[in-house]
């Protein structure tokens, strides 16, 4: 496991927009980090510029205290989890998990025993060990989702980035799938940066938040401090109002009954 830290971090494309502003974010090793705000505040920027995708204008970003601007995303050792799932159709559930694995070289090859021990592991670990001849197109969209977890799992990266992953399933599912991933994080304890713009995904799944709008970070703390304690009128309004509006529609919804 590693940490990762932004240090005075920028992002400006060429037509000068400013996606991401001085940020300056660490992220504790084993830490479960909440990337937060509305659309168009920099998150996902601050994200890709993290995997690689996107190029840094300004600043270092380090993974283990090693600066990797320069580093193509596959030299990061990170595991992606992406909203549309990403999954190869032709393929198997265990062939999607395996492919990466299949495709190191060198030094970092893994022999057909240790892929088949990783595979036993993380299938059981997200319940799919009974999928992994189906093809995706056979599973629901929860369990796609514990397959593309488990491809980014299974190669056991030092960083774990997740970019909007539950969007797209239904509210029961939504909420079912964010208890997993907790759990899952207090088992493997993977260092993890989720990009949302739900501020209760937000509250129930992370250790700390970051708070960000208009490309500049506005509060990185606790859910509980940036609920109890918000640094300026944006965080109050995005976050402490929302959840309260929340609140208060249930128990209209409650006391109706």
């Amino acid at each position: 496991m590693s940490g990762v830290n932004f240090v005075d971090v920028s992002k400006t494309y060429e037509d000068g927009t400013e996606a991401v502003r001085g940020l300056e974010l660490e992220v504790v090793s084993g830490e479960f980090l909440v990337l937060v705000g509305p659309s168009g505040c920099g998150k996902t920027t601050t994200l890709r510029m993290l995997a690689g995708l996107e190029e840094v204008s300004e600043g270092e970003i380090r993974i283990g205290g090693a600066k990797v601007n320069d580093l193509p995303p596959k030299a990061r050792d990170i595991g992606m989890v992406f909203q549309s799932y990403a999954l190869y159709p032709h393929k198997s559930v265990e062939q999607n998990l395996t492919f990466g694995m299949e495709m190191m070289k060198g030094e970092e090859a893994l022999s057909s025993n240790e892929i088949e021990s990783r595979v036993k592991e993380i299938s059981n670990l997200l319940g799919i060990a009974e999928l992994l001849e189906k093809r995706p197109r056979e599973l629901s969209g929860g369990q796609r989702q514990r397959v593309a977890l488990g491809r980014a799992l299974i190669r056991r990266p030092k960083v774990l980035l997740m970019d909007e992953p539950l969007s797209n399933l239904d509210a029961k599912l939504r909420n079912q799938m964010r208890i997993e991933l907790r759990r899952l994080h207090e088992e493997h304890g993977t260092t993890t940066v989720y990009v949302t713009h739900d501020q209760i995904e937000a509250m129930t799944l992370a250790d700390r938040i970051a708070i960000m709008n208009d490309g500049e970070l506005q509060q990185h703390a606790t859910p509980d401090e940036c609920y109890n304690n918000p640094a300026n009128d944006f965080v109050k309004d995005f976050l402490c109002r929302h959840i309260d509006e929340i609140v208060t529609t249930a128990n209209h919804i409650v006391s109706k009954r």
